[in-house]
């Protein structure tokens, strides 16, 4: 479509006129100012034109978009595997297959005995996470937050955006969908491109992880884990990701989590005494390491009504990747070093 010059309606910012198209980007100018926009996306949720007939045919588009997307997508995700105990001895392993997320920290849906990473944050930590940590994603123009924060929408906005079933970030929708993202990079020549993951497989460890603010990196907690059921390693359309519908997944209280530090457990590779995570949302560890884990959250888990389960997750784990839990060595992360 020739969108340039065609008139649109933000319910924010009212009516504006399309000046440009870059690729992904549009831009729009306002009676107040110019914005950019992210093409076709925000003419699901943003932007309505205002000639009838040309928002019949955007919505046309987009529903055709939608349909080849979801047709590439069902074509190549990973068909999950659940691997038998009696057919483990043939199950072969690569050397890391365990995964751990570095997730920002959200408050959405906190409660009492309850971590959050279950809705919106709050505007404190919206706040936190724009102007004071400068997070990638909550501060890009597309992100509903970051046009909260503009004033471009408002809080029931914003809201309403996640409760539709639309994308606000992965952390407030993660132990909802118990479903972890690669991502897309946020910089350089590759932005916008879908990052890919390796050698994650069926019955592997994923681990997500976060700080709270005004910490420091040495203070990154695990908030939650599951063990992967459907893993998708990414191409050039869509970012890869892992996730689970099984009954193996445990999330952690506040109080809980703070016991678990991320450092205890895993080191990287050149400087093993400092911890610090440096770029990507994600990497991978062994199978000592993430039984060490399970092993951990049991005791935080005992006298609780998760305690049978987590020993179950923890057992099970140790007969999937063969280890014998009675020797199993202590932590050797960076805070140990």
């Amino acid at each position: 479509m020739d969108i340039i010059g065609k008139e649109v309606l933000h319910k924010t910012l009212g009516v504006g006129t399309i000046i440009n198209q870059e690729g992904k980007t549009l831009s729009v100018h306002f009676e107040s100012k110019d914005t950019k926009f992210i093409y076709p996306d925000a003419f699901k949720q943003h932007l309505t034109f205002v000639d009838p007939y040309v928002s019949t045919q955007m919505a046309s588009e987009l529903a055709a978009a939608e349909e080849k997307k979801k047709a590439a997508y069902t074509a190549k995700i990973a068909t999950p595997i659940e691997v038998p105990v009696e057919k483990i001895r043939k199950y072969k392993r690569v050397e890391k297959p365990n995964i751990a997320f570095k997730c920002n920290y959200c408050d959405g849906g906190i409660k009492e005995n309850d971590i959050g990473f279950y809705g919106v944050c709050s505007d404190a930590i919206i706040y936190n996470n724009i102007e004071v940590e400068h997070k990638t994603w909550c501060s890009a123009e597309e992100c509903p937050c970051m046009q909260f924060m503009n004033g471009q929408i408002s809080r029931q906005d914003l809201d309403d955006i996640l409760a539709n079933g639309d994308l606000v970030c992965y952390e407030s929708q993660m132990l909802r969908e118990w479903k972890a993202m690669a991502g897309v990079v946020q910089n350089g020549d590759r932005k916008g491109q879908p990052m890919h993951l390796s050698g994650v497989q069926s019955n592997s460890l994923c681990v997500l992880t976060t700080r709270e603010p005004y910490t420091t990196e040495e203070d990154r907690f695990i908030f939650a884990v599951f063990l992967v059921d459907q893993t998708y390693d990414g191409d050039d359309l869509d970012e890869g990701f892992v996730s689970t519908q099984s009954k193996y997944k445990i999330k952690l209280t506040t109080e809980q989590a703070h016991q678990m530090p991320f450092w205890r457990y895993h080191a990287n590779e050149k400087q093993p005494e400092i911890a610090v995570w440096s770029s990507g949302l994600h990497r991978y560890f062994n199978d000592e390491q993430a039984a060490q884990i399970l092993r951990d959250i049991v005791e935080i888990k005992k006298g609780t009504a998760d305690e049978a389960l987590a020993r179950e997750f923890y057992e099970t784990f140790c007969t999937i990747t063969k280890i014998n839990s009675e020797s199993l060595s202590d932590p050797n992360g960076a805070l140990c070093q």
